[in-house]
C-alpha cells in the first residue's frame, strides 16, 4: 500500500494502484555486477598491500642506509618511522590497486551486459535475468575482454607485442568467464529438472492415501452367569456381580519382585 492509497478514498484505490504500477520504474541489477567488482577490489587491495608495503620498506632502508642509529632511542624511532612508512605505503598502494582493478572489472561487466543486450535485440528474446533477456553467451565475454585489452593497451601506450598480447589475453579471459557462467546456468537447470522429476515420481501422501484394511478380532464373550450361579459363588458381589480386586487370581510370576522371579526361574 502506498501513500496515495491512504489519502484517496477506497473507491479509487484500484485506479491509483494501477496508475502507480504503470509509472513504476524497474531497475534490474545484474548479479555479476554485484559480485565481480567487489571481489576484484578485494584481490587488488590484497596485492596492493603486499607490494606497497615491501616497496615502502625497501625505500626506507635505502634512504637510511648511510645513517644507522647508534642508541636505543635512535633505534626505537627508526623502527617506528619505518613501520609508519610501510603502513601508509601499503594503504596507498592497496587503495589504488583496489580502485583500479574493481573499476576495470565493473567496466568489463557493463560491457558484457551491454553487448549481450544488443545481441539479443538482434537475435531473440528469452527470459529476463539481467540486462539481457536471456542467458549468457561466451562471445559476449570474449568481445568485452577484447575491448578491455584494447583500452588498456591504448591508455598505457604499450609496445606492439604487449598491445597484441593484452588484446588476446582479454579475449581469452573474457570468453572463459562467460563460459563459466554458461556452465553454472546449465548445472542449475539440470538441478531444477532433477528436482521436478523427483517431485513427479514421489507420490503425494495427502492425495494418494490408500485405506488400510484391518481384520477385526471379535473378542470371546465371557460366560454369562445366572442369578443362581452368582448367589452360589461367595467371591462375587451379589449386588454388582463383580469379583473383589483382592480375590482376583494372579499369575505365578505376577506380584513377585525381579529377585523372586529370578530364583523361581533358576529353581532355587
Amino acid at each position: 500500500m502506498s501513500l496515495s492509497d491512504l489519502a484517496e478514498p477506497s473507491s479509487t484505490s484500484s485506479s491509483s494502484s494501477s496508475s502507480s504500477q504503470q509509472t513504476r520504474i524497474n531497475l534490474t541489477v545484474p548479479t555479476s555486477l554485484l559480485i565481480l567488482p567487489p571481489t576484484a577490489a578485494i584481490i587488488g587491495l590484497s596485492i596492493g598491500l603486499v607490494r606497497g608495503g615491501n616497496k615502502s620498506r625497501l625505500r626506507f632502508l635505502a634512504e637510511n642506509a648511510h645513517r644507522q642509529p647508534k642508541t636505543i632511542q635512535g633505534w626505537y624511532f627508526y623502527t617506528k618511522t619505518r613501520n609508519y612508512r610501510v603502513f601508509f605505503g601499503a594503504a596507498k598502494t592497496g587503495s589504488r590497486f583496489a580502485l583500479g582493478l574493481g573499476g576495470a572489472t565493473a567496466v568489463y561487466v557493463l560491457l558484457d551486459e551491454s553487448i549481450g543486450f544488443i545481441r539479443e535485440r538482434l537475435v531473440g528474446v528469452k527470459e529476463r535475468i539481467s540486462w539481457r533477456n536471456g542467458g549468457v553467451a561466451w562471445e559476449d565475454g570474449a568481445l568485452s575482454g577484447g575491448i578491455m585489452g584494447l583500452g588498456v593497451g591504448t591508455i598505457y601506450r604499450l609496445p606492439r607485442p604487449l598491445f597484441i598480447r593484452s588484446i588476446i589475453m582479454g579475449t581469452i579471459l573474457g570468453a572463459l568467464t562467460s563460459t563459466m557462467q554458461v556452465a553454472q546456468a546449465h548445472i542449475g537447470r539440470l538441478r531444477q529438472e532433477e528436482e521436478l522429476k523427483i517431485q513427479k515420481t514421489v507420490p503425494n501422501k495427502s492425495e494418494n492415501t490408500v485405506p488400510l484394511t484391518t481384520e477385526e478380532v471379535i473378542p470371546v464373550s465371557a460366560p454369562i452367569l445366572t442369578e443362581n450361579q452368582i448367589a452360589e459363588r461367595t467371591d462375587i458381589d451379589t449386588r454388582t456381580g463383580a469379583m473383589p480386586v483382592d480375590l482376583i487370581p494372579l499369575d505365578d510370576d505376577e506380584g513377585k519382585g525381579w529377585f523372586s522371579r529370578l530364583r523361581s526361574a533358576l529353581g532355587v
